[in-house]
């Protein structure tokens, strides 16, 4: 207790480079702790389910596909194939739906899961009111979570209430507890499959069915995942795949199965890549990305210790004589250590309390950023360990100083002939051109994705996003009031024009299911092609015309059901099936088919620009959900009126009124977050080391004082001192932009490669963050540097 009275009387002393001190260290840690705990709770995912190792989702693969991809969600009729296969095991259906809830006559759709009654022990759900195994069982049974039953019941103690579900009437058998964030089985309601919300003939079609996918397949297993895939894979062989691929797609197999069946344990469920943005998938994150964002949070805090150990050895320099004393008074080597130990920890501890401070107010920003809701991580425990690490932290950085202390000359010292060793100093000089290069590499890739992304979110996708406005349909428009809804925008004030399509530019349904298929080029060899299903009258309203032929035209172009089918190309299509123009590509049939080419549009890109163009053939289709309506004139009074029409024909689901730009903006969200979050890191880390040169400069111009009147006794001027001053830390600079540029670049080119367009200013990104640097340099080290050229010869040589 001693050390540390004396460590806050010392502390006082030199209150500006205590707080320089204290709010770095703060900052560090609570960018630390912010990302410590973004790293925690990605891996904490499905952490309540017990045995979570022995839980297992069922994936398949198509490869007969032109671009075949892992799915969670499969066919249903595995589900039986596992209970079949003779291996201990417990299997459920995980079957999401939309249904419509009847509130007092007010329909609302809600979502509603049906499951096995075995899925309570697979996901081991415990009811906090009720019976959860017979909600499941009842023809009429209803599980909820309380926040479920707060929303749809107006109170969560709603155990034995009934609600009207499609029609029928279901009672609620158990409260739930609310699902936790980090969890990658959502649910709000609860039902058995053996619910009355489905006649046993449409239950059976999808419990059944091979081919179509309704959602996911839970197994909990002693056995080994090797023997179970084996058993799923055995049946699935000689399932009725055949009906779905061509003789072509069989051909181009190869060795491979028609179809692949794989596990996916529940443990690495969220870092399960190959089955991202499929359908159904939900977030999923990056395990490399979440790992770097960890990794970051300890670098920003290793910097800030080391501006922290920087500033304590300036410290140590000016107690040379207090240490000389202490040493002739009989203190010992390990008193010493001790002493500067329990200083650093004292500061440490503070700086870590209000780190955890700053962190619980920048949490809301934090979850933002990073799009997982974060508030509950700052548990006491969590509080109480991110104090104890501050407390090891001061400890370790405490060392160095107090080991600069021991081996203090107390004869130099006490006839002032002391300073700063050689080695000691090139340490310093080296820890602060770290972090000078922490700061040009983070602020490198920053910019450089902050640019890509503007260059890419601007760029041209061959048409004029401005006037479009899109709609996404709970129907299609074969349904009536689909058709309805389609004909009441047509006939709205500043509308020109409306058309249906399957998919929208830009836009990712994150279903893994784009359209594709197989066709053969003129010389009779096969290639994959993208297939859009469009209205007659789509390029109409996205005002593009043709490179060759027509367009399709709704006067001429139906969708038949038998005979010769007109299709659209683009000018990547004609390429790759081996036409050498757009004009030879019209009137023809591509081979083997009759299908016949009308016209050749231009190239549009429907993917973002990590993505080339691809080939693709337009086919016209009626059965369609998504309508782009062209508008004349400002669209805003167009949107609410789109908005008003939509409340007439779908009461009870919620608008989609999206402008057409918009899902380009959501194509490249990841990438802003990520320049914001490495703009805000590289900020950080400028902070730190615009604190801590302040500091050091104002040593090194006291350290040189006398060297500086001599120059000036012997002429120099302002500009040789204020160059004598700078030249330690522009060198500093100069040494960092070396050991980070480098990296950077690369760094920048492996991000940027996947891009078929790139902005010329990303190769600029390295070198607008060194000038940031530089300038960053020549504010905190302005003040000494115009105190050094002013400095009075006759009172330096006095002191």
């Amino acid at each position: 207790m001693k050390n540390f009275r004396l460590g806050w009387r010392l502390l006082l002393r030199q209150p500006f480079n205590t707080a320089v001190e204290l709010f770095g260290l703060a900052a560090g840690f609570a960018v630390c702790f912010l990302l410590t705990a973004f790293v925690y709770y990605s891996f904490s995912y499905d952490r309540d389910v017990p045995q979570r190792e022995r839980v297992f989702v069922i994936k398949h693969r198509l490869n007969f596909i032109p671009q075949p991809q892992w799915m969670e969600y499969t066919p249903f009729a595995l589900r039986e194939v596992a209970l079949r296969s003779g291996l201990p095991l417990q299997a459920s259906v995980w079957w999401p739906s939309k249904a419509q809830l009847n509130q007092n006559g007010a329909l609302r759709e809600i979502d509603i899961t049906a499951v096995d009654p075995a899925f309570e022990q697979i996901a081991a759900l415990r009811a906090l009111q009720g019976d959860l195994r017979q909600a499941l069982t009842a023809p009429d049974g209803l599980a909820l979570t309380q926040q479920a039953a707060l929303q749809l019941l107006g109170t969560s103690k709603a155990l034995g209430r009934t609600v009207v579900v499609n029609q029928k009437v279901l009672q609620v058998r158990a409260i739930l507890p609310d699902r936790p964030s980090a969890s990658t089985m959502q649910f709000g309601a609860l039902v058995g499959i053996g619910s009355t919300l489905w006649s046993e003939k449409e239950r059976q079609q999808v419990l059944s069915n091979w081919m179509g996918i309704a959602g996911r397949i839970y197994v909990k297993t002693d056995a080994t995942p090797q023997a179970l895939q084996k058993a799923l894979q055995d049946v699935v062989d000689k399932a009725p795949w055949d009906n779905l691929a061509t003789p072509e797609m069989k051909a181009a197999l190869a060795a491979r199965k028609m179809v692949d069946i794989g596990l996916g344990p529940l443990s690495e469920a969220y870092f399960d890549r190959t089955v991202a943005n499929t359908m159904g998938a939900g977030p999923r994150g990056d395990m490399r990305m979440v790992l770097a964002l960890g990794l970051a949070g300890l670098l920003i805090l290793l910097l800030a210790v080391v501006n922290h150990i920087n500033l304590a050895t300036v410290r140590t320099f000016g107690r040379q004589r207090e240490i000389a004393m202490r040493r002739v008074l009989g203190a010992s080597t390990r008193q010493l250590l001790v002493q500067f130990m329990a200083e650093a920890m004292l500061l440490s501890t503070t700086a870590a309390a209000l780190g955890l401070l700053l962190a619980w107010l920048l949490l809301p920003l934090a979850s933002e950023l990073l799009q997982r809701p974060l508030d509950g991580v700052f548990t006491p425990s969590a509080t109480g360990a991110g104090l104890l690490f501050g407390a090891v932290v001061g400890a370790l950085s405490g060392w160095y100083p107090g080991w600069l202390a021991r081996g203090v000359d107390m004869r130099a010292t006490l006839a002032q002939r002391s300073g700063e060793t050689a080695g000691g100093a090139w340490l310093r000089r080296a820890l602060t051109a770290l972090q000078f290069a922490a700061a040009i590499g983070m602020g490198s890739i920053a910019l450089a994705i902050l640019w890509q992304t503007q260059f890419a979110a601007s760029a041209s996708p061959g048409f004029d996003t401005a006037p479009l406005l899109t709609a996404e349909l709970p129907v299609n428009i074969n349904d009536p009031t689909g058709r309805a809804f389609r004909d009441a925008l047509a006939q709205l004030p500043g509308v020109t024009g409306v058309a249906d399509s399957s998919d929208l530019p830009g836009r990712d349904d994150h279903t893994g299911t784009r359209g594709s298929m197989t066709v053969k080029r003129n010389d009779g060899t096969d290639i994959g092609v993208s297939v859009h299903w469009i209205g007659a009258s789509f390029f109409q309203v996205y005002g593009l015309q043709p490179l060759a032929g027509r367009l399709f035209d709704p006067r001429i172009d139906q969708v038949e059901s038998k005979g010769e089918e007109s299709v659209m190309l683009n000018q990547a299509a004609v390429r790759a099936l081996g036409w050498a123009s757009a004009r030879d590509a019209v009137g023809q049939r591509i081979y083997g088919t009759q299908t016949r080419i009308v016209g050749v549009a231009p190239d549009l890109r429907w993917e973002t620009l990590r993505d080339p163009v691809q080939p693709i053939m337009y086919s016209l289709s009626t059965n369609s959900r998504l309508l782009t309506a062209r508008v004349q004139g400002p669209t805003d009074a167009v949107e609410q009126a789109m908005l008003n029409t939509w409340q007439r024909y779908f009461p009870t689901h919620p608008a989609v009124i999206r402008h057409a730009a918009s899902y380009y903006a959501q194509a490249y969200a990841d990438d802003v977050r990520l320049a914001h979050l490495l703009a805000c890191a590289t900020a950080v880390v400028l902070v730190l080391a615009a604190f801590g040169i302040y500091v050091l400069a104002a040593h090194s111009v006291q350290r040189r004082a006398r060297e500086i009147v001599l120059r000036k006794l012997h002429g120099a001027g302002r500009a040789a001192i204020a160059a004598l001053v700078g030249r330690e830390f522009a060198l500093l600079t100069a040494v960092a932009a070396l050991i980070a540029m480098p990296p950077a670049w690369l760094a920048i080119a492996r991000y940027l490669a996947p891009f078929a367009e790139r902005s010329p200013l990303g190769g600029w990104a390295p070198l607008v963050a060194l000038v940031l640097v530089l300038i960053v340099v020549a504010a905190a080290t302005a003040r000494h540097t115009w105190s050094a050229m002013r400095i009075a010869p006759a009172q330096a040589l006095r002191q």
